[in-house]
């Protein structure tokens, strides 16, 4: 499905630049230029090719979501790529971003010169959904201020309000020795300190970061079985196959060119607490964190390893590196002294139902936060 749409430039100026906007339901068809895109671009970790082409194939092969990638080209050749689905939820038909719960980020893959001004943006965006199949209601969350270095376009689709929910991160830019002092709340200090103590009884406490392929089912089976055993301790579902499916994939994958590790603590040889890390750029991002239950409990094995993990970032990264705990207002992050930046969310109706679906969505919205728009030259 094409649509073609010609940017006649600012007013005043001749026709510059034919833009083509192009729908696609093949993400395997799009990943030679994708990867080409995302080497250079701007995006997420969590538009990269690596995490969206499983994520895709789950959704698809499961029934969860069918796949929608819009696409943006000029003369040059694709400058945007879009990772969207259309899924069904509560009687309504969406159209959001490929995520669904388990993508930390929402936003776009952008060349670095997409030849976009920002006085353009909100055009493209608008031809966008202009292109879109028929659905009920465009639903964008988890949208970031910034992408890199530039505000998130999608931030100008329509009505945005902040989501109830931030992001949190550290930046570790000198030993967390010293780091900690300052920004780590004291007790939490000294209740590492005094479970490194207790735990040592056990063994010494060790990091295992597992990045090839090859041995990432053995890892994952690690991280898994820990995740189980924590939900029955509390009561919660276990996480359902077409998600379980998607991690595994995107670990496994042994063409992944996406730079990720498990990285697994324990105490002596017995596996206490475990994440799942992708990184890109400076930015390692925490997903999936677990801990083993029962009697390691008491030892809050989850602290020990964050804490272990951040004595060893800032060294790993030369000090320029970005911690980031990624999207949740759990309290363990702030008590770190991790810093929160707001996420927002935009929805846009296409329908009678959609229309009064947005109606309910922006009262409830409303009371929550103050509808908030953002400007580049605020961000």
């Amino acid at each position: 499905m094409n649509h073609m749409v010609t940017d006649a430039g600012s007013p005043g100026t001749r026709r510059s630049t034919a833009r083509k906007i192009e729908l696609h339901t093949d993400w395997r068809a799009l990943e030679k230029t994708w990867r080409a895109l995302e080497a250079d671009g701007r995006c997420t970790v969590f538009q990269t090719y690596d995490w969206v082409a499983p994520w895709y194939e789950n959704t698809n092969r499961h029934g969860v979501a069918k796949p929608l990638i819009a696409t943006v080209a000029d003369e040059g050749g694709v400058v945007w790529i879009l990772p969207l689905c259309r899924h069904r939820w509560k009687g309504l038909n969406f159209i959001s971003l490929a995520d669904l719960g388990v993508s930390d980020y929402g936003g776009l893959l952008m060349a670095r010169n997409d030849r976009i001004g920002d006085h353009e943006v909100r055009d493209v965006l608008t031809d966008i959904l202009r292109a879109l199949p028929r659905c009920d209601m465009v639903h964008f969350q988890k949208l970031q201020l910034r992408i890199d270095d530039r505000p998130n376009p999608l931030l100008q689709v329509g009505h945005v309000v902040a989501m109830r929910e931030k992001c949190y991160g550290i930046e570790v830019n000198r030993p967390w020795a010293d780091l900690s002092k300052d920004i780590m709340q004291s007790r939490l200090r000294s209740t590492i300190r005094q479970q490194k103590k207790k735990i040592a009884v056990h063994g010494p406490l060790s990091l295992e970061h597992v990045r090839d392929p090859r041995a990432m089912k053995a890892a994952m089976d690690i991280l898994w079985e820990m995740r189980r055993g924590r939900f029955r301790r509390i009561g919660r579902a276990d996480t359902p196959e077409v998600w379980r499916s998607f991690y595994y994939d995107v670990a496994t994958n042994p063409e992944r060119q996406l730079d990720l590790c498990v990285t697994i603590c324990r105490a002596g040889d017995t596996p206490i607490a475990a994440c799942f890390g992708p990184t890109r750029g400076r930015t390692y991002h925490v997903v999936l964190p677990t801990f083993a239950a029962d009697e390691w409990e008491t030892y809050r094995p989850g602290m020990l390893m964050f804490d272990a993990m951040l004595e060893e970032f800032g060294p790993r990264t030369g000090f320029t590196g970005y911690f980031d705990f990624t999207i949740g207002d759990e309290p363990y992050k702030q008590r770190f002294g991790a810093v929160g930046s707001p996420l927002m969310e935009t929805m846009t109706p296409r329908s009678l139902k959609g229309r009064l679906a947005f109606v309910y969505w922006r009262a409830k919205a409303s009371r929550r936060h103050r509808p908030v728009r953002q400007k580049a030259e605020n961000d």
